[in-house]
């Protein structure tokens, strides 16, 4: 089986290795494409020459055992739109080029090629690694070296402290990472319902990334399920390599009162009625048990968004998270 994988590769870290561990274990040969340097120039990248970058892979897969060949690409889809490949090996962010690929492939009467995609490595913080981000200083290896900054995409105060509730857990109480928090405010549409809440987080989190490592959106609203209406958060966090996850809170019944003044217009928080603005921060869950409050349902929604980027099965194995590597 012949398996096609690409990229620059100025600088090698943990996600290569995945990705190139991935196509070793595919097939019996392996083709990699290596950016070149008028390929590299077009992208307006600043990068080691293509001598360099080579001599690099090869180095890398004589300490590995690996044989592969190494070709100059001089476009994003180089020979593997033309050449008898059988599979191509990817990662999350270039998972359209593939497809892209398979288009073309197929328009040239060829077969299409078994698209493997290789999930990402994450950082300590949560973040993917790149070569973009080890450039910053964001990272040295898997460790933060410089402070996380997240931004939520709200004016609202107990969502920012709910957010800073979860951040604070995940990350600074067990990993030291220093936090800064910072707002963004979005326009929004009427309370949202259904699918639309979590695609309302979804934009909100999407806005607010831009001004930070992680943006965060929360949205609020009722979601029927089996003839049952249930009021629901919604956490998305997105980071700036353009990785998102999602959460969601404990859920409760909505009452059907509530239901009725919805039916009429009313969003929750002006069909509920509080004494006081305190009460409305602490939402209808506090009106109805007097217990719990709002602030807890967002804080478990950001924690759950955030859990995807916590279950790194290679953490503890090592640097890199793979014994025997030469980042290990």
């Amino acid at each position: 089986m012949k398996v096609c994988v690409g990229g620059t590769f100025d600088i090698l870290h943990e996600g290569h290795i995945a990705l190139f561990e991935r196509a070793f274990e595919t097939g019996g040969e392996v083709v990699v494409g290596l950016s070149s340097d008028n390929l590299v120039k077009t992208k307006k990248k600043k990068t080691r020459s293509y001598r360099e970058r080579k001599e690099s892979l090869e180095k890398l897969f004589r300490d590995m055992g690996w044989k592969a060949s190494i070709e100059p690409i001089d476009d994003t889809y180089g020979t593997a739109v033309k050449e008898d490949f059988d599979v191509i090996v990817v990662s999350p962010e270039t998972a359209r080029n593939a497809e892209e690929i398979n288009k073309m492939r197929v328009h040239r009467g060829l077969k299409p090629l078994r698209i493997v995609v290789v999930p990402y490595v994450l950082a300590q913080d949560g973040i993917p690694i790149s070569t973009s981000r080890i450039k910053r200083g964001e990272i040295a290896g898997r460790k933060r070296i410089t402070p996380l900054r997240v931004c939520i995409a709200s004016g609202n105060d107990v969502k920012m402290a709910a957010t800073e509730d979860a951040f604070n857990e995940i990350f600074a109480s067990p990993h030291g990472i220093s936090i800064t928090y910072a707002r963004t405010e979005i326009k929004t549409q009427h309370q949202p319902a259904g699918e639309k809440i979590l695609e309302g987080a979804v934009r909100r989190a999407a806005a607010a990334v831009a001004h930070g490592d992680y943006g965060v959106g929360i949205e609020a609203g009722v979601r029927e399920e089996h003839g049952t209406f249930f009021v629901e958060h919604y956490a998305a966090v997105a980071d700036s390599v353009g990785y998102i996850t999602y959460g969601k809170g404990p859920a409760f019944q909505c009452p059907e009162w509530i239901l009725e003044l919805m039916r009429e217009g009313k969003e929750i928080k002006r069909a509920v009625p509080f004494g006081t603005d305190e009460e409305r921060e602490r939402g209808l869950v506090w009106y109805l048990s007097k217990n719990v409050e709002r602030r807890h349902l967002i804080k478990e929604a950001v924690v759950m968004a955030l859990l995807p980027r916590m279950a790194n099965p290679y953490e503890d194995k090592g640097t890199t998270g793979r014994k025997g590597t030469p980042f290990s």
